[in-house]
C-alpha cells in the first residue's frame, strides 16, 4: 500500500487530504503539532468550534478513517531537516502544506536524496494567492527555484498576513491533484514548474534544473 505523508493539517492540508482520498489514496501519515484555534475556522473547513484545542492531525485522521476507511498514522510534531528521514520513513510521497519554510526545504531534500529520488508537492497560500511545485525523480527541485530558506524575519504567515478561505481550498486541491498525477506517472503542470494561483488566474513558470543544485550533486 502506497503511503502518502501530509505535512500540515490546516488550510491546505485538509482539502489536500480530501482530494487525495477522493482520488483513491487510502494510506496516510499526518504530521502536524498544532491544535485547532478559533482563528483557523474560516479557512480550515473540517474543524468546528467543539474541535478548538484538539490536535489537527488527530481530528483529520478521525475523519479520514470514518469517511474513507483510510489507514492513518499521525505524528504530533514539526518536521525539520533533523527528523525528516525518520518521520517520512516508509512514505512514497509527501505533500507539504505548512506555514514553515524550513519544513518545505526539508521535504524537498528528502525527495531528492539518494539512493532513490522520491515525489513531493510543496504548496503555500497567503492573502489571495497561492502556489505549488511538484518534485519528481526526473524533474527540477524546489532548490533549483529557491536556493535556500529565507531569513525567518522576512516571512509572512497566515497568522500574520491572513489568507482568504477559498484560496486554501483551491490551492490544497490543486496540489493534491498534482501529487496524484505524479504518483500515477501522468503529466501535470506543476512537475518541474511553479504554478501560481491569484485572482487573475493560474500562471505556470517552468523551472530549469540548476547544474549546481543539491539535486544534481546527489545525482553525481
Amino acid at each position: 500500500m502506497t503511503r502518502v505523508a501530509l505535512v500540515g493539517c490546516g488550510g491546505l492540508g485538509v482539502p489536500a487530504a480530501w482530494t487525495l482520498a477522493l482520488g483513491g489514496q487510502r494510506a496516510f501519515r499526518l504530521i502536524d503539532a498544532d491544535v485547532v484555534e478559533e482563528s483557523n475556522l474560516h479557512r480550515q473547513v473540517l474543524y468546528t468550534t467543539p474541535d478548538i484545542g484538539l490536535l489537527k492531525a488527530a481530528r483529520l485522521a478521525e475523519f479520514l478513517r470514518a469517511h474513507f476507511g483510510a489507514d492513518v498514522q499521525t505524528a504530533a510534531t514539526r518536521l525539520d531537516a533533523a527528523n525528516a528521514e525518520a518521520l517520512l520513513d516508509g512514505c512514497a510521497a509527501v505533500l507539504e502544506g505548512s506555514d514553515d519554510a524550513l519544513a518545505k526545504f526539508a521535504v524537498n531534500d528528502w525527495a531528492v536524496a539518494q539512493p532513490r529520488r522520491r515525489t513531493a508537492v510543496i504548496a503555500a497560500a497567503i492573502g489571495r494567492r497561492g502556489q505549488w511545485f511538484a518534485v519528481t525523480p526526473e524533474s527540477s527541485c524546489y532548490r533549483c527555484l529557491f536556493e535556500a530558506p529565507p531569513p525567518p524575519e522576512s516571512l509572512s504567515t497566515c497568522a500574520v498576513a491572513g489568507v482568504l478561505g477559498p484560496v486554501t481550498g483551491q490551492v490544497g486541491g490543486y496540489a493534491a491533484r498534482a501529487l496524484l498525477h505524479a504518483l500515477a506517472g501522468q503529466p501535470d503542470a506543476a512537475v518541474g514548474a511553479l504554478v501560481r494561483f491569484s485572482p487573475r488566474g493560474l500562471l505556470r513558470t517552468p523551472v530549469a534544473v540548476a547544474a549546481d543544485c543539491l539535486c544534481q550533486l546527489h545525482a553525481c
